[in-house]
């Protein structure tokens, strides 16, 4: 490509034009790492500054992203949840990746829990939780149906916050000074329910992806379980794998021989 640089078009959009075409031709696909900022506008024929302001402005929309220490990425079509050890909400992924949201509350209300659940969050008979039900959607999309069920002797009067705007772990951290130890997820791939697919969008019976949730405080005591349904077109698992060493697993070969001996 070369800039006209007589053009009435800002050099700096004439780049933003061009890395958009590069995306949606498919010549740089999901997940392509941009070349460097140098060698972009050594290729172009511009200045750095304007390569990263084109950068920048695609980031904003959301077409790129920066992975810290490793450089720009073409972003994906697609929400990805990372299969990785830190525990973090789903908001926090999309403010993360600079993807505006909006939240709408299905249910909130303090209830007595079944007894499986309450078992799960180590309650006694008839002890209260906040059961929180909310929809959360991007560019005006239903994404995820998150079912929540709060130990409410951790965080009295909970049940009174604006969850349209505020975030659950943002919430107890911030609010209540609980901190979060661990926790632990299941995924598994299902049909949505029919009370469950016309929150997402979808028609009963569609695949979704669906993961519970259980939280713990850094003492050990249960806080959150959740139910979480999410669109099964608009959200996949990804993970970063690295191999370090030569595996110290036995050779496969040597177990056949093994077994044949």
């Amino acid at each position: 490509m070369s800039i006209d640089k007589n053009a009435p078009i800002l050099i700096y959009q004439q780049v933003v034009d061009w890395i958009d075409q590069q995306i949606r031709s498919g010549i740089w696909p999901e997940h392509y790492q941009l070349p460097s900022e140098l060698d972009l506008a050594a290729q172009l024929g511009v200045s750095r500054g304007t390569v990263r302001k084109a950068v920048a402005e695609l980031i904003n929309r959301g077409a790129l992203v920066v992975i810290h220490g490793r450089g720009t990425f073409v972003s994906s079509h697609t929400l990805e949840q990372p299969l990785a050890d830190r525990l973090i909400a789903f908001s926090e992924d999309l403010i993360d990746k600079g993807i505006p949201y909006v939240t709408q509350v299905i249910e909130q209300q303090i209830i007595v829990p079944d007894r499986p659940i309450a078992s799960l969050m180590l309650l006694e008979e008839a002890a209260p939780v906040l059961h929180l039900q909310r929809v959360r959607s991007v560019h005006d999309r239903p994404i995820v149906f998150l079912d929540n069920y709060v130990n409410t002797r951790c965080c009295p009067g909970i049940e009174r916050t604006d969850f349209r705007t505020a975030r659950l772990f943002q919430t107890l951290e911030e609010r209540y000074g609980l901190e979060l130890g661990w926790g632990w997820r299941t995924f598994q791939a299902k049909a949505a329910p029919a009370h469950i697919a016309p929150l997402l969008g979808d028609a009963p019976g569609a695949p979704a992806m669906y993961m519970e949730q259980l939280v713990y405080l850094k003492n050990g005591e249960p806080i959150e379980y959740s139910r979480i349904w999410l669109h099964g077109e608009s959200f996949r698992l990804s993970a970063v794998v690295r191999r370090d060493q030569a595996s110290s697993l036995p050779n496969p070969l040597s177990l056949v021989e093994d077994r044949q001996a």
